[in-house]
C-alpha cells in the first residue's frame, strides 16, 4: 500500500507554450518519505497536483503518461476513492478552511464522502489526538496560531486514513519552533503509521535530516532520484547552490553531513586531531553606528484588533536605519506583520506614534508632498491583489500609477523585470505562476515605483536558494531601506544589517543579527547551531567560507 509509480509523465497547462513536466519516469516504494526538490518554477507543485489528480481534472491542460498509487491509475479513480487514498495539505491552510471551528472543519471531510454520523465523532477525536490538537476540538480556527492551523489542515487530510500524504511546502508560513514540531509530527506519521509522505519544501536542511528519498526537478524534467545522502552528494557536485547548507561544509569528503549532530561530531574530531577552535570574528559585532540615520521608528505603538483579547502590538518600540536591510523575527503571531502594516500606513495605532524625519504617505497614486516617504508594501499573499492578465501588464500598471510616460513606463518595467529574472514570464498570467514566481512579480510591481521604504512580509517564502540569493543581493543594492518580516534565518544571517526580535507584541531585542543569533537557540540558523561550540561567529554559509569550512 502507498507505493507510487510515475510512468513517462508529461503535462502542459492550458494555453502554455511549454509543458510543466516532461517525461518524468520514477517510482517510490510504500512507506517512504520523499522530498520533491528543485528551483522555483521547476514543476514541483505541478507534480504534486498530478499525484493528487488535480492536474488535469481541476486545472485543465493535457497529460500524457500515468501515475499509479498501489497499482491503481490515479486518473481512473473515482473522486471519493481518490480522496480516501490521497491526503493533501497546501501552503496556506486559511485558504482551505471551510468551517470556523476545529471539529467541524475536520468532520467536513467525512461529510463529503458520506460517513455515517455515528462514525464521525471517534474518527475526528482520533485524528485530532494524532496531530496534537485534541485540546482545541471546539476552538475557533481564527484564534489558532499558524502552526496549529496547519495541524488542523493535516487532521482533515488524515481523517480518511489515506495511503499517501502529499504536502506542498507545509512549513512555508511557520516559525522555526513550529516548523521543527511539524517535522517531528511527520516523522511519527511515517515511522509509526507507515504513511507514505511526498512533500515539496524549501527548508531543505531540516528536510534532508528526515526524508528517505529525493527527486530533483529542473525545467519540468527529473534530473536525480535517489536516497537523501546520495542526493546531497549529487547536488554538492552538480548543483552546489541547491545542496543542503550542511552538505556544503568541508568536513567529510566521502559523504555529505546532513544533521547538526553530524557536523558537531566532525568538528569535534578535527579539534581532537589538533586543529584550534576559532576565536576571531568573521564580521564585526557592534551596535548600529551612530552615523547611521534612522529613517522611521515606532514608539510605544499599540494595536488591538476587533474581538481580540490581547493587543497585536503592545507598547512596541524599534527603529529602522536608513539604507539598511532590517529583519523582523520571532514566533508566529508575535506582531511582525502588524508592525509592517503600521509602517505601511494601513493600520492605525490605539496608542503611540510613528517618529521620523518624514511622514508616511497614505495615498500612493498621487505625487508626494515635500518630506513624505513613498512606501512600497508586499503582503504575505500578494496573489490576492493581482488584477492583470500578464506579468508585464501587472508591473506596468504599477508604473503607470507613478505618472510616467508610455516610454518611461516601458523602460522602467523592462529594467525591473530583468533585475528580478522575470523576463521569461512576461506573457504569463500572474495567477498561474508558482508561489515563488508570484512573489517576485509582486516585488517588481512595488519596486517599479521606486519607494523610499520597502516593506516585505515573508518575501523568501517559496523561493529556492538561488532565487533567495538574487533577491538578497538586489535588495542590498543602491542603499535601499528595507524592512522584512521573515522566518528565514539563513537569509537574515547572510543579508540583514539590523534585526528586531518580537514576542507577544513587543520588540524585545534589537541590534545586529549576529548578536541575536549568538544568544538564540531555536531562532538561530542551522550553521550557527552547528558551529556554536567551536566557531562563535559562523552563522551562514558565507561565514563558513571565510574560515575555510565551506565551498
Amino acid at each position: 500500500m502507498g507505493s507510487i509509480a510515475v510512468h513517462n509523465l508529461t503535462y502542459r497547462y492550458p494555453d502554455a507554450e511549454e509543458p510543466a513536466l516532461v517525461d518524468v519516469d520514477v517510482s517510490l516504494p510504500a512507506g517512504r518519505w520523499l522530498l520533491v526538490q528543485g528551483p522555483t518554477g521547476s514543476g514541483k507543485s505541478t507534480l504534486l497536483r498530478c499525484l493528487t489528480g488535480a492536474c488535469p481534472q481541476f486545472y485543465g491542460g493535457t497529460m500524457r503518461g500515468r501515475i499509479s498509487i498501489a497499482g491503481k491509475d490515479v486518473a481512473k479513480l473515482e473522486p471519493l476513492e481518490r480522496v480516501r487514498r490521497i491526503g493533501f495539505v497546501g501552503q496556506n491552510p486559511d485558504a482551505e478552511a471551510v468551517y470556523h471551528r476545529v471539529d467541524r472543519e475536520v468532520a467536513f471531510a467525512l461529510e463529503n464522502v458520506g460517513v455515517p454520523p455515528e462514525d464521525m465523532s471517534w474518527r475526528v477525536a482520533e485524528v485530532l489526538e494524532m496531530v496534537g490538537m485534541s485540546d482545541y476540538v471546539h476552538a475557533e480556527i481564527r484564534q489558532l496560531s499558524g502552526g496549529q492551523r496547519q495541524r488542523v489542515a493535516l487532521a482533515a487530510a488524515l481523517v480518511h486514513q489515506p495511503e499517501v500524504l502529499v504536502l506542498d511546502e507545509p512549513t512555508a508560513q511557520l516559525d522555526p519552533v513550529a516548523a521543527a514540531e511539524w517535522f517531528q509530527l511527520l516523522r511519527r506519521l511515517n515511522q509509526e503509521f507507515g504513511l507514505t509522505i511526498v512533500m515539496s519544501e524549501h527548508r531543505i536542511d531540516p528536510a534532508y535530516a528526515e526524508v528517505d528519498h529525493v527527486w530533483y526537478l529542473e525545467r519540468g524534467r527529473l534530473r536525480f532520484a535517489g536516497d537523501a545522502t546520495a542526493a546531497a552528494a549529487w547536488l554538492r557536485e552538480h548543483r552546489p547552490a541547491s545542496a543542503p547548507t550542511l552538505a556544503r561544509l568541508l568536513l567529510d569528503d566521502a559523504r555529505p553531513l546532513l544533521t547538526v549532530r553530524a557536523v558537531r561530531d566532525a568538528l569535534r574530531h578535527r579539534l581532537q586531531e589538533g586543529a584550534e577552535p576559532s576565536t576571531g570574528t568573521s564580521r564585526e559585532v557592534c551596535p548600529v553606528a551612530p552615523s547611521v540615520q534612522t529613517m522611521v521608528s515606532l514608539r510605544q505603538a499599540t494595536v488591538t484588533y476587533p474581538g481580540a483579547s490581547l493587543p497585536a502590538l503592545d507598547e512596541c518600540s524599534f527603529s529602522v536605519p536608513r539604507g539598511q536591510l532590517t529583519v523582523l523575527m520571532g514566533p508566529n503571531g508575535s506582531g511582525k506583520s502588524t508592525a509592517l502594516r503600521v509602517l505601511a500606513g494601513l493600520q492605525p495605532l490605539v496608542r503611540g506614534h510613528i517618529r521620523g524625519g518624514a511622514k508616511i504617505r497614505r495615498r500612493r497614486d498621487t505625487p508626494g508632498e515635500p518630506g513624505e516617504l513613498r512606501v512600497g508594501y508586499v503582503p504575505q499573499n500578494p496573489v490576492l491583489y493581482f488584477s492583470q492578465r500578464t506579468v508585464r501588464d501587472e508591473v506596468a500598471l504599477a508604473a503607470t500609477l507613478r505618472g510616467l510616460s508610455a516610454d518611461a513606463t516601458s523602460a522602467a518595467v523592462d529594467e525591473v523585470l530583468r533585475r528580478l529574472s522575470l523576463t521569461e514570464l512576461v506573457d504569463r498570467h500572474p495567477r498561474e505562476l508558482s508561489g515563488g514566481e508570484q512573489l517576485r512579480v509582486a516585488v517588481a510591481a512595488v519596486m517599479v515605483r521606486h519607494p523610499d521604504l520597502l516593506l516585505l512580509d515573508e518575501p523568501t517564502r517559496g523561493l529556492d536558494v538561488t532565487a533567495k540569493a538574487e533577491l538578497g543581493n538586489w535588495l542590498k543594492q543602491d542603499g535601499r531601506t528595507v524592512v522584512m518580516a521573515t522566518h528565514d534565518l539563513d537569509f537574515a544571517a547572510e543579508f540583514a544589517d539590523h534585526a528586531v526580535f518580537f514576542h507577544a507584541g513587543h520588540a524585545v531585542l534589537e541590534g545586529p543579527p549576529v548578536q541575536i543569533f549568538r544568544r538564540a537557540l531555536t531562532f538561530a540558523p542551522t550553521i550557527s547551531r552547528a558551529f556554536r561550540p567551536f566557531h562563535l561567529d559562523v552563522h551562514c554559509l558565507a561565514d563558513a567560507m571565510k574560515v575555510g569550512m565551506a565551498r
